[in-house]
């Protein structure tokens, strides 16, 4: 029996799509105010949210590949604060279904993770925001050790869990890379930002959150 479920959290709990591209253009507009012309263009909102899920100083590099890295470095910092300032005002969106889904995985006896490529800060915001924080066990960030494949391996080494006792739900190729580097079951959210050929092969697709549970005791079985 699995002890273990690990989530990613954008595009499988939580979606900013609502407010990311104004967010972005925001920060964009912030940083160009500090440093004029270093940040030319706005990338559209879906541009943006096909780079979601990889951590954030590769995304930034990718949206904008010839800025120096001063002003990488304060995109980065513009970025973390605009958006959590969305999330706390409650501009995005908690997936239908997400908190009553995770009580009641917890109250059969999973332990719930979160694994994500986010900042802590982010994280922790969205979490707050949702009065979600005492569903998951102590938060393990991309910030404290690396990478989503690391965060993933440390919750199994703090818990004492092994692969074969979890399970990761993503929406993203880097969830299905997560749970390949550590050998463990996954899940794919095929309702998130990413696309169906990222997951389809890596395991189970559920369609709605609150499909999980089943989804999960069919790989039980």
């Amino acid at each position: 029996m699995a002890a273990l479920l690990a989530f990613d959290l954008d595009g499988v709990l939580y979606s900013s799509e609502p407010f990311l591209g104004n967010a972005y253009r925001e920060s964009v507009t912030n940083v160009n105010a500090q440093r004029p012309g270093s940040l030319p263009r706005v990338p559209p909102t879906r541009e943006i949210l096909d780079h979601i899920g990889w951590p954030v100083s590769m995304i930034l590099e990718r949206l904008f590949p010839d800025a120096d890295d001063a002003a990488i470095s304060l995109l980065h910092a513009e970025t973390l604060r605009v958006i959590c300032a969305h999330v706390a005002r409650g501009d995005g969106i908690l997936y239908a279904d997400v908190a009553e889904t995770l009580h009641l995985l917890r109250g059969r006896g999973w332990q719930l993770a979160l694994a994500s490529n986010g900042r802590t800060r982010y994280v922790e915001t969205v979490l707050g925001t949702y009065g979600l924080r005492e569903l998951f066990v102590p938060l393990v960030s991309a910030d404290m050790v690396g990478d989503k494949n690391a965060v993933l391996r440390t919750y199994l080494e703090r818990l004492g869990v092994g692969p074969t006792e979890t399970v990761m739900i993503g929406d993203r190729a880097s969830d299905v890379d997560a749970a390949r580097a550590v050998g463990c079951h996954f899940v794919g959210c095929d309702y998130g930002h990413g696309y169906r050929a990222e997951i389809e092969t890596a395991g189970p697709l559920i369609s709605r959150f609150s499909d999980l549970p089943v989804a999960i005791e069919n790989l039980r079985a």
